[in-house]
């Protein structure tokens, strides 16, 4: 008899462990590592993966009650990596492996397709006997005959010949067709041509760049690059022939992209170069069509997997490269748990493989440029635009200075005169915004009162386009109030920035040009990102609006000017990478003008325009704005000088929160009195203190050794587990947060 090690799916504490089991004599063809199975646990049946094999065990064992996926759904090297991310991230491995497995329903997708039931010379003459008495059925055989690839369903079968399904039932009755299943592929993008491409001769940097990348990818060491390229300068030619170089080993690539620049035009650029080996993993997908790019990847039909956070998992058997664009990017961080980072995932799984990484960026964060300067990772760097192209002129504007000249309009003076020279040339403009919606929050003029949300400790956002208020985190909707809730005064305004609001304002001064607008809630269903960058592309569209997602990894030629609304959004967000992130932002989307023959323009708008990272921003200069940042972060002793762990504690009761809480940083404390190295910030109330009904509170572990962090943090738990209000109590562990909030 043989016997497996299973995991099951139930992530609590109790079952953080594997389970042993016998398999059946009528399943032993079809077990193996990573196969999902139904098992026997106590009086249910759930499901598990195999996670090992073996020839005996010391007890008696149930038996395995049935296999549930036809393929296995991680390999050992996978398997390891999970292992590495539930110890890494203190998450149950059940919870890292569903990380790494393909989503949703694992099915091959087949059809019922019709086919004749003798050869084509019977069916003619059994054609002529029933052309008289039975016509119809006479017309399905003949079409047959005619169109023997065609692989129609019935009901299409039906259609083709004007007929009903029932002229057809009745021909498989008689014997004179039958059915066969077929699979279907499911394939994205498979209805579009993308242009074939040839590798671009390399400029001197990128020569320099792609020569030490191709000596890694040859020696097969597990090296880390940091490719610091400015916007424009050939950071994805490098990725392309760095993919050749690993291609012409037999090797396999991983490109990871952050989701908001996964356009049509990004996917054209690999598929371009390398065809059907290029597979594509990201939400925008269908389940179906994920887990069949999947498929591909496992089969060894393709070669290269293109995609978000997630393609970190792609199941290749023989990896070469990860290629992480725009590294620096906060969506490579994994919101729920597993709350692993993409970009540290690669580079273990690198090192399992002997594989090369590329971290790719104009704007490093701090933690690669940190790491870089320490000779953890190789930097690289492209200053140069292709074609000695200049990198945009941009113009800062004191909004300040505006309103004491009497401007009291959203656009400066010089945005909006700009904007009319641009159009008046048929040339393009893209307006940001770190914000979406109409206004920011709705307030009484009266009485002060902020119309919030009832589950979350935040202001509701106002949509004029619906008419409704909308909680951007729990996505609550309600009426707007014609009364103050709370005084019952009418005096109601809105308050705040939002694209929806720079939209009508832009259509306000400019009735004649076509105006888009791209965000979250107008991307909603699926293809309409792509709807409105195709239209943006092909010029249709002579301002574009939008948030973040316009920011990245667009080449539009003809857009010569990009304005910004408000440069302090994220300045003023309680958080220590504000600064980090305001700086990126405006380096990015200033990059997404003058990458043409036609010189770009940027207009960045702003209240403290005096700062440091905006100041820097405008002048291309990432050396000098690291420079200055780490001074502070090595003060603070904030990452990436130092590691953190945010703690949050929450509860649908606030008592059990708070005293779990504070009972937590008690054991903390109790075991940081003789280290000086470590220091517990907290127990405090959350920045968002109440989320989808659940009060929540904060505490922050930071210290120079994680592993010390990690073990500290983990004891502390364990002996929390003693307090009896903690049965219902959540408790978030964030290992390396991207942010505090």
């Amino acid at each position: 008899m043989k016997y497996v090690s299973i995991i099951v799916d139930l992530p609590v504490k109790q079952v953080n462990q594997t389970f042993s089991y016998h398999i059946p004599e009528k399943l032993e063809e079809t077990i193996g590592l990573g196969k999902k199975v139904i098992v026997p646990f106590g009086p249910r049946k759930i499901e598990g993966y195999i996670v090992e094999i073996k020839k005996q065990v010391e007890f008696e064992t149930k038996p395995i009650i049935k296999v549930a996926s036809d393929y296995s759904l991680f390999d050992q090297e996978l398997l390891e990596l999970a292992e590495w991310m539930a110890n890494y991230y203190q998450c149950y491995l059940i919870s890292a492996l569903k990380a790494i497995i393909p989503s949703g329903k694992q099915r091959v997708k087949t059809k019922r397709v019709v086919n004749l039931a003798q050869s084509d010379q019977e069916t003619n003459e059994i054609i002529s006997q029933l052309e008289k008495r039975a016509p119809k059925q006479a017309a399905v055989l003949f079409y047959l005959v005619k169109n023997p690839a065609q692989q129609l369903i019935t009901t299409n079968l039906a259609k083709k010949v004007n007929t009903s399904s029932g002229t057809i039932r009745r021909l498989f009755k008689k014997g004179l067709i039958d059915y066969n299943k077929e699979e279907v592929k499911r394939i994205p993008y498979q209805d579009t041509n993308f242009k074939k491409t040839t590798p671009l001769a390399p400029t001197p940097e990128q020569e320099v760049a792609l020569s030490e990348i191709k000596a890694a990818i040859n020696s097969q060491l597990d090296t880390t690059f940091l490719l610091k390229g400015v916007t424009g300068s050939g950071k994805t030619e490098v990725y392309l022939q760095s993919i050749s170089e690993v291609l012409s080993q037999g090797q396999e690539a991983i490109v990871l992209i952050p989701e908001i620049a996964l356009t049509p035009q990004t996917i054209a650029r690999f598929k371009g170069r390398f065809g059907k080996q290029v597979a594509v993993l990201h939400s925008q997908l269908s389940s179906g069509e994920r887990f069949d790019e999947w498929r591909r990847i496992k089969e060894g039909k393709a070669k290269i997997a293109v995609g978000a956070r997630s393609a970190i998992f792609a199941p290749f058997s023989n990896l070469g490269l990860i290629v992480i664009d725009e590294e620096h990017e906060t969506t490579y961080k994994q919101e729920d748990h597993p709350k692993y980072h993409a970009r540290e995932v690669a580079v273990k799984r690198a090192k399992l493989n002997q594989a090369v990484t590329i971290l790719g960026t104009a704007t490093p964060s701090l933690e690669s440029y940190y790491r870089a300067q320490k000779e953890e990772y190789k930097l690289l760097e492209l200053s140069k635009r292709i074609e000695d192209r200049p990198l945009p002129k941009v113009e800062l504007v004191d909004m300040r200075q505006e309103l004491e000249a009497g401007n009291k309009q959203m656009l400066s003076r010089s945005l909006e005169k700009e904007i009319k020279a641009r159009l008046e040339v048929d040339e393009q403009v893209i307006i940001f915004l770190n914000r979406r919606g109409f206004s920011t929050f709705v307030q009484c003029r009266k009485c002060g009162y902020v119309m919030e949300c009832d589950e979350c400790d935040v202001s509701l956002t106002y949509f004029s386009q619906s008419q409704i208020l909308k909680c951007n985190y729990c996505d609550f909707t309600t009426k707007i109030p014609e009364e103050c809730p709370d005084c019952g005064s009418s005096y109601i305004k809105y308050f705040g920035v939002g694209t929806e609001k720079v939209e009508r304002a832009l259509q306000e001064i400019f009735p004649e040009a076509n105006i888009a607008r791209m965000d979250r809630d107008t991307t909603t269903k699926k293809g309409a990102y792509q709807r409105i960058l195709s239209s943006f592309s092909a010029g249709e569209i002579d301002i574009l609006v939008g948030t973040q997602m316009i920011a990245k990894g667009h080449d539009y030629p003809n857009v010569t000017l990009v304005g910004v609304i408000t440069a302090d959004t994220a300045l003023n967000l309680p958080d220590f990478r504000a600064s980090e992130r305001t700086f990126q932002l405006l380096a990015q989307v200033a990059g997404r003008t003058g990458r043409g023959a036609k010189a770009g323009q940027v207009i960045i708008q702003s209240y403290t325009p005096e700062h440091y990272s905006i100041q820097q921003a405008k002048e291309h200069d990432y050396q000098s704005f690291y420079e200055q940042e780490i001074i502070f972060r090595e003060e603070m002793e904030y990452p990436p000088v130092t590691h953190l762990i945010n703690i949050i504690v929450s509860d649908k009761s606030e008592d059990k929160t708070i005293k779990v809480a504070q009972r937590l940083g008690e054991i903390i404390n109790a075991k940081l009195k003789d280290t000086a190295d470590k220091q517990l910030l907290g127990p405090v109330q959350a920045p968002l203190s109440k989320i989808r009904g659940e009060y929540r509170w904060q505490l922050l572990l930071k210290g120079r050794n994680l592993e010390e962090l990690r073990q500290l943090n983990q004891m502390s738990l364990q002996e929390l587990e003693e307090v009896k209000e903690l049965k219902s109590v959540k408790i978030s562990i964030d290992i390396d947060p991207i942010g505090v909030l």
